[in-house]
């Protein structure tokens, strides 16, 4: 059973450099993993329309298609990462 006075290390703590400069997003209990994970378009939709990013279905499309390329999980033919989103958005954001 785990307590603070075990020192047997499991493997599942979370690095010095995660605790000494933690990412931007863990305050708000965002982790790293989440933006990996798949998702739709609604749901990518739905989540950038909430930090007030909206786009033409057009540009849209584009952009997620191209975030689809750079996906390496074929298995999610529809879905895409956020971080694979963000490099898409990176790449083609000033293209009309």
């Amino acid at each position: 059973m785990k307590s603070v006075a075990d020192h047997q290390n499991y493997g599942d703590e979370p690095e010095a450099i995660d605790l000494l400069c933690p990412a931007t997003f863990n305050e708000f209990g965002i982790s790293e993993s989440d933006f990996e994970l798949p998702r739709t378009k609604d749901e990518i939709t739905a989540l950038f329309e909430k930090i007030g990013i909206t786009y033409k279905v057009g540009k849209f499309n584009a952009i997620f298609n191209r975030a689809k390329s750079y996906s390496r999980s074929p298995s999610f033919d529809d879905c895409v990462s956020i971080r694979c989103f963000m490099k898409a958005v990176n790449e083609l954001h000033y293209v009309e």
